[in-house]
């Protein structure tokens, strides 16, 4: 590729990603303000319908009794750690708020979980026991769910009780993206694996629709399934989803184009409904399987691993700031005999330079005869024999560390536990990118994180000895760390932390290997 082609790719990857984040930032819909309702008393009551809502949210299908609470009618509890809203008709779960951030699971217009498709309630009411809250919704016809919420952690007891068999309605499978948007995924799970689709996969046709690819459906029905919860305060795309919805079954879901569905036996159903954080000891506590919905990415095995090298320095140093930077030490050392003999092989191909230069010059002149071209490499392939030399020894190295550096991205993204986790100084939460200010007119987050790992970048790449046209080098030493610095702008601090870090011992190992390598004579 020469020098303009390169250019060309460069320049425009910029400007795509650029007017990408310009676009999502000047025309992203801001939230709307969540509104928490006091809850019902104790004694049962008919529920009276507040106003009409200006715009009706999406809802589950009507239930046909008159004396049924109003669709817009709610219930609210406040427990512990979550703020929960039913709706009374239906006994669905419409929201559920994270209380320590107010961080919302769902959209405004999301259908709800755990609807009984039967002829409606009528009431709602409250019941204290040793275990928790129950919320219990009942009708004249003999219909009744209850929730019993724990007075500590995320699980959820769900109980019906349907004289005619009525379905509970687990996961409604929209026909639009407003009720679940940036939601996520959907998913089903068994023993050792999970079975995911995003919505966004389900209501929206793939890109080579015009080849016959078709909308992907829902994962096949299993007694383990739920969804991705966590949309934010501001109504954004979420670069992850810390929370989920869980349902644990008795026995499978019924699954049609209305999404996921329970049928009582004998008029009774019980079932487990999780709702809480993504994080490892308490989807533990509720089934092992479900520890599966953690996205570590594709080398998973290799993220656990090191998620549990990171938890086990964070408990030694109180801090996940801090436990990042003592962890990249740890795998920059892991990795240095590696590092090192890529660095000396790059460093070996720039004493072959001359030689290789004066080969390429003697077979120019037969410009793009490629039997000439062949016998020039056989040529080179040759001189690298003769003097023990490797051409691809220094990038092999590199290839034995990418499923660690893409396992990382992976896990540093993923956990709970740096959400909101605090650095130092204005660095408060690990989990989002660092923004001291935006540019104007552009909204491009400024953080002094991704230019410190910029000017990181350029300095290890000026250090490090490279071989081939100078003109181009010198092209790449400046934008290949501009590029990064934009793309890091956009990630979670505590990420462009473990690179900054992994970037500046570098540079001391880079310089520790130069200052000490001797330069070979080369055998012609």
């Amino acid at each position: 590729m020469n020098n303009r082609n390169v250019l060309l790719f460069v320049v425009g990857s910029m400007i795509l990603l650029g007017g990408q984040f310009w676009l999502t930032s000047r025309y992203a819909k801001s939230a709307p303000t969540a509104e928490v309702q006091q809850a019902a008393p104790a004694k049962p009551k008919p529920v009276e319908p507040p106003a009409p809502p200006t715009a009706a949210p999406a809802a589950l299908p009507a239930t046909g009794n008159p004396k049924a609470a109003d669709p817009a009618a709610t219930h609210t509890l406040v427990s512990q750690e979550l703020t929960l809203t039913w709706q009374v008709a239906t006994g669905a779960i419409k929201q559920v708020v994270w209380k320590q951030d107010g961080t919302r699971f769902f959209p405004e217009n999301f259908a709800g979980i755990g609807a009984l498709r039967g002829a409606g309630f009528e009431t709602v009411r409250q019941e204290t026991a040793p275990a928790g809250t129950a919320v219990i919704f009942e009708n004249a016809a003999g219909e009744k769910l209850s929730y019993l919420v724990p007075n500590q952690g995320h699980s959820l007891k769900v109980e019906a009780t349907a004289p005619g068999n009525a379905l509970l309605h687990l996961i409604v499978n929209p026909t639009t993206d407003e009720p679940v948007k940036h939601l996520g995924r959907v998913f089903t799970l068994n023993e050792k694996s999970v079975e995911a689709v995003t919505w966004a996969e389900m209501l929206h046709d793939p890109f080579f629709s015009f080849l016959g690819s078709k909308r992907k459906v829902l994962p096949p029905s299993s007694d383990r399934l739920g969804l991705d919860a966590g949309v934010g305060k501001d109504d954004k795309p979420q670069q992850n989803h810390y929370f989920a919805a869980l349902w644990k079954l008795p026995r499978p879901a019924s699954r049609d184009a209305a999404g996921y569905e329970l049928l009582p036996k004998d008029g009774h159903l019980e079932a487990s409904l999780y709702l809480g954080p993504k994080q490892a000891e308490h989807l533990l506590a509720f089934e092992k399987p479900f520890t599966q919905v953690i996205d570590y990415g594709f080398f998973g095995a290799v993220s656990h691993l090191l998620f549990w090298i990171l938890k086990k320095v964070h408990a030694l140093v109180g801090n996940w700031g801090w436990a990042i930077v003592l962890f990249t030490v740890i795998i920059r050392l892991a990795t240095w005999t590696l590092n090192t003999k890529q660095t000396i092989s790059m460093l070996r191909m720039k004493d072959f330079e001359p030689h290789q230069k004066a080969i390429q010059a003697k077979y120019e002149k037969f410009g793009s005869d490629m039997t000439k071209k062949a016998e020039m490499q056989k040529e080179l392939m040759a001189l690298y024999k003769k003097n023990g030399h490797n051409p691809m020894g220094g990038c092999l190295p590199m290839l034995l560390q990418m499923p660690i550096f893409l396992a990382l991205w992976s896990m540093l993204n993923a956990v709970f536990e740096l959400r909101h986790a605090p650095f130092v100084f204005w660095i408060k939460d690990l989990s989002q990118a660092e923004v001291l200010f935006r540019l104007p007119g552009l909204g491009i987050p400024i953080g002094l994180l991704p230019l410190l790992m910029g000017a990181s970048m350029f300095v290890q790449q000026y250090m490090t000895p490279a071989v081939g046209d100078p003109a181009q080098r010198k092209m790449m030493l400046v934008l290949m760390p501009a590029m990064m610095t934009f793309f890091f702008m956009q990630s979670p601090a505590g990420l462009v932390l473990y690179y900054l870090v992994f970037n500046l011992i570098g540079i001391l190992q880079t310089w520790w290997i130069m200052r000490s390598y001797q330069p070979q004579p080369i055998t012609v």
